[in-house]
């Protein structure tokens, strides 16, 4: 590298010292031709194979365990499951819910979905406090309790579209894999409420985790959107759920 160094600077001192600018340019040619000679060089000479057993302190020991190719397959296969859940943003009821779904997926991105589910409602703490309350009503000797006004829903009924665009595989302790699914569902809900029947919009997310090759367990996120009255005025409401289920596959 020296004798490259002492080169190039004598390539750069010959142009200095060179008279005429015809000289010059035929300087800067040969200089810029011998500047690529030893780039070249260099590259010839420099570059070095990196060994394995060098790089790390110790020789690799044991061989990478690969995870072998996609084991389920849901193509075309009916799924039937159950599930039970909670809303989650109810604010003066406790709504659970229990259901049924069936779906089928075209591929393994794309499938529909049909789950139906009913409820069972109980007072939240908050509205158990509330009725706990009595007053006198006003221009008679009658003793009410105060309330809210809560639309109840009674069950609901999902046609969602299902894309599955993420798939993985968890490797436990090389003893076990674990495929899952993450996916996102669109489509309508019919719900039954106590104003009676709404058309809600449907979004949600979930994971299913697969046994073998016909069961698997999931969870579920669903947002609702829909209209309802309150106090005569008509309000856009939000209800979110959770559930949990198991599935099994046929065929």
């Amino acid at each position: 590298m020296r004798k490259s160094a002492v080169a190039v600077y004598g390539c750069f001192e010959y142009i200095k010292y060179t008279e005429g600018p015809a000289m010059r340019w035929k300087a800067r040619v040969g200089n810029f031709a011998g500047l690529l000679t030893l780039f070249l060089y260099s590259l010839k000479t420099e570059a070095v194979d990196l060994v394995p057993d060098k790089i790390r302190s110790d020789p690799r020991r044991s061989s990478v365990v690969v995870l072998q190719n996609r084991y389920f397959t849901k193509v075309w296969r009916p799924e039937f499951g159950l599930s039970v859940g909670k809303y989650m943003n109810e604010a003066y009821t406790d709504t659970t819910t229990q259901g049924v779904r069936g779906s089928v997926f075209f591929n393994e991105l794309i499938g529909v979905e049909l789950q139906y589910q009913q409820t069972s409602i109980a007072d939240s703490k908050d509205r158990q406090a509330l009725k706990q309350l009595r007053y006198r009503e006003m221009g008679t000797d009658n003793i009410v309790s105060p309330d809210v006004e809560v639309n109840q829903i009674y069950d609901s009924m999902d046609v969602n579209c299902i894309v599955a665009p993420f798939y993985g595989k968890l490797n436990l302790f090389d003893t076990l894999i674990i495929y899952s699914d993450l996916y996102l569902t669109a489509g309508l809900t019919k719900l039954g409420t106590e104003q009676g029947s709404k058309t809600a919009i449907s979004i949600g997310a979930g994971q299913r985790f697969y046994w073998e090759k016909a069961l698997s367990f999931r969870i579920d996120f669903r947002n609702r959107n829909f209209d309802e009255k309150k106090s005569g005025e008509k309000y856009n409401r939000d209800t979110q759920s959770i559930d949990i289920g198991v599935s099994y596959f046929f065929i």
